[in-house]
């Protein structure tokens, strides 16, 4: 291997310009490996929403009332899951992609159309007759549209559960 038998000032200033400059690489590099990161934790729960539900909704006509029994929505990534300390379970971790749901009613008019979401953050059932409503708060997570039945009627209205099991949201159903 051939030794370097003498180097001007300028030479050695020429390799140390080249050594700056490699680090300035590495260091945007890094900078710019962060940024994919926070990128993907961000992206997985916009691009994992796609969800099924196990929920069934009750319609009773007597007291114009919507009940479920408790349930889960779930998105795509719910297999993939890994658990951080704190408990946070996640393929991304601080997003979760299994939600929990409780039993409870809600009053609501017959004869209409409503759609149903769950809110993870407030721990609520929402039912409105506009999409829109839902579909502007990115936290909640679209449930099913379904018809509510006359004052005289009572019976299964609709949901993921309804259909024997577990059903992909967003589901319409007019069982009225």
């Amino acid at each position: 291997m051939p030794r370097i038998a003498q180097l001007t000032l300028d030479q050695v200033n020429r390799q140390i310009d080249t050594i700056d400059a490699l680090q300035k690489q590495i260091a945007d590099l890094q900078q710019q490996m962060a940024h994919v990161g926070q990128t993907s934790n961000i992206a997985d729960p916009i691009h994992a929403p796609l969800t099924t539900n196990n929920l069934s909704f009750t319609w009773t006509g007597g007291s114009q009332s919507l009940s479920w029994l408790q349930g889960f929505v779930k998105d795509k990534n719910w297999q993939a899951q890994t658990i951080a300390s704190p408990t946070v379970i996640s393929s991304a971790k601080g997003q979760f992609h299994f939600f929990a749901i409780s039993s409870g009613s809600l009053s609501v008019a017959p004869s209409t159309y409503y759609w149903m979401g769950w809110d993870p953050v407030h721990q609520i059932m929402l039912a409105t007759p506009d999409a829109a409503t839902l579909h502007g708060n990115r936290g909640v997570h679209i449930i099913c549209q379904l018809y509510t039945g006359t004052v005289g009627q009572t019976g299964v209205a609709g949901g993921g559960g309804s259909t024997g099991g577990v059903d992909l949201s967003g589901s319409r159903y007019k069982n009225f």
